[in-house]
């Protein structure tokens, strides 16, 4: 069994907040797959992007509204959402309070390419690595 301390990988800000801790499974030996720990203000959530694998969306906590493929869901705890391969997507924090998830990445490594959005106009999506 691995034990890894949260705040030692690297994290995603929005709004200058942390808003999710990045498990890259090909950082950590003998890991096959990454997640997203996420907890996100309300009305807070990335730009729109694809990834090369599966995403499973697991909500613990909140209301997300998740947009993929033109479907629209306001997600909740009673519902597990997987975007396919390739589908961009992108999600919010309905609120009120905070939402709480944990995305899985279908691979050893995250890989995210952002998809222009003329709705999007967040601009303050920042990766951050420890130490760095």
């Amino acid at each position: 069994m691995q034990i890894i301390a949260k705040n030692s990988l690297p994290t995603v800000q929005i709004n200058g907040e942390v808003a999710a801790h990045i498990l890259n499974a090909s950082d950590h030996p003998g890991i096959g797959v990454s997640a997203f720990i996420v907890d996100v203000a309300t009305d807070a959530g990335p730009p729109r992007h694809t990834h090369p694998y599966e995403e499973i969306f697991v909500i613990v906590e909140g209301t997300v509204r998740l947009e993929a493929a033109g479907d629209t869901i306001d997600a909740t705890p009673e519902e597990i959402c997987v975007v396919p391969a390739g589908v961009p997507h992108k999600f919010a924090n309905l609120g009120p309070g905070r939402a709480r998830m944990v995305n899985i990445h279908a691979a050893k490594d995250v890989v995210t390419e952002f998809v222009p959005d003329e709705a999007d106009t967040n601009e303050s999506y920042a990766y951050n690595r420890p130490g760095s």
